[in-house]
């Protein structure tokens, strides 16, 4: 019981709500980010896989639930089907969703956009055929982080990856994150989220969250796997934290 505890604190306080790539407003500042701004996604519906592993233990679980956005700033879910260790379950993969919902309600889920008033952003460097920045959070706050954005020569937000500034709890030593954005019918969306934490007496412990969309923007996704080329590369790169 206290492991699967500490695996709620460590890893579903920064995955269960996600923020947006940026503040959804007109700020003039958004012409100076280092991307390319997108419009709002105000809503969604979109089939969630959830798995999480802790290694010292030998315990791995995993979740898949149908999750949607609504226009008035609501979340909701419903679990599909789920596998695995029931405690892992139990006590990390349902507290997570919950743990959205809840943010949504109170608002703190719009708190950590990339915007200069959270980050401080680095010249730009080309890496290859992707574009990197390096984010230094502003102050120590949930859901920021310390590491590198990765966008196409384009300007498209790719990818977030780095250490969370502020750790969830006295029980985790380190968090390591990595979000991949991409577009799905033209729209710029959320499309994996993986954590994997340094825990006091349990250890290394990952969670991770996959999206395919159903709905986006009250319009129903076309095809499954409309994805940029810019997307797929990110993807293709990107080492999942989780066991198969």
């Amino acid at each position: 019981m206290r492991i699967c505890a500490l695996l709620v604190v460590a890893l579903g306080l920064c995955l269960g709500h996600p923020p947006p790539a940026v503040a959804q407003d007109a700020s003039p500042q958004l012409s100076a980010l280092p991307f390319r701004p997108a419009p709002p996604l105000r809503s969604y519906v979109a089939i969630r896989r959830l798995e999480s592993t802790n290694e010292r233990h030998s315990r791995e679980a995993w979740l898949v639930a149908r999750t949607e956005l609504r226009p008035d700033g609501s979340f909701v879910y419903q679990v599909l089907e789920e596998g695995g260790s029931e405690v892992i379950r139990r006590r990390v993969l349902h507290p997570v969703l919950e743990k959205e919902s809840e943010a949504h309600r109170s608002g703190k889920v719009r708190g950590g956009g990339l915007t200069h008033e959270n980050y401080e952003f680095a010249p730009a460097r080309v890496s290859g055929d992707v574009v990197q920045v390096a984010l230094t959070p502003r102050r120590k706050e949930d859901m920021l982080v310390k590491g590198t954005i990765t966008t196409s020569p384009e300007g498209e937000l790719l990818r977030v990856e780095g250490e969370l500034v502020k750790r969830p709890s006295f029980w985790t030593r380190s968090v390591h994150l990595v979000r991949t954005y991409g577009r799905v019918d033209g729209v710029h969306v959320p499309l994996r989220i993986d954590t994997r934490a340094q825990v006091r007496l349990v250890g290394p412990s990952t969670l991770s969250m996959t999206y395919e969309y159903i709905e986006i923007n009250g319009q129903s996704v076309r095809e499954a796997g409309n994805r940029s080329p810019g997307t797929l590369r990110v993807l293709a790169t990107t080492k999942p934290h989780v066991r198969e």
